[in-house]
């Protein structure tokens, strides 16, 4: 049995404050206490609608809970969000590989190069084919997105393998004790 507007309108109003004490510990990159909020209230009128007293104890515990499932999917839903958008839009510099022209420096560029060919080098006996596939686009300046659609592959799994990049190189430059005096860093 479904409760008439007016018993949710009602429900809603008296339980408020659980939506407030249930979002407060949650927080939402690029949002405010209003998109939070919001969300908690439609995990509120979930609650209502979907509560069944034969089934479930309190209402307020089933409404709780609710509300912390909303609230959290939401959170989980805008990192993934910004883990995507922080990887399209990262340049070539953010994976910690450049070219050598980005120095005004002839004998620093030359330097930059050739430690760029030896990390990668090194790199691509640690990475599969289509890791180097990837990282080879990437540093020519494509996005995950034209990345995928040349190798016709999801955007998730060019965006894995640039994250697979990333976590190799790191590992490489923590194992031979850089100390962060080279151009990749």
């Amino acid at each position: 049995m479904t409760p008439s507007t007016v018993q949710e309108e009602e429900f809603i109003k008296a339980n408020v404050q659980l939506v407030r004490s249930c979002i407060r510990p949650y927080f939402l990159q690029g949002g405010d206490y209003d998109d939070l909020y919001q969300e908690g209230m439609l995990g509120l009128l979930s609650a209502v609608r979907s509560y069944d007293p034969n089934r479930n104890d309190s209402f307020q515990a089933y409404a709780a809970l609710c509300i912390k499932r909303r609230v959290i999917d939401a959170v989980r839903r805008d990192q993934t969000r910004q883990a995507h958008l922080e990887l399209e839009t990262a340049p070539v510099e953010a994976l910690g590989l450049y070219s050598a022209g980005h120095t005004a420096d002839p004998e620093a560029s030359i330097l930059a190069s050739e430690t760029a060919k030896e990390i990668k080098g090194t790199l691509s006996g640690m990475l599969s084919p289509f890791e180097v596939s990837v990282l080879d686009r990437y540093l020519e300046g494509y996005t995950a997105s034209e990345i995928a659609e040349q190798l016709r592959r999801t955007r998730k799994s060019v965006d894995n393998a640039i994250r697979r990049v990333r976590q190799k190189l790191a590992e490489y430059l923590s194992a031979s004790g850089d100390n962060g005096n080279h151009p990749f860093a």
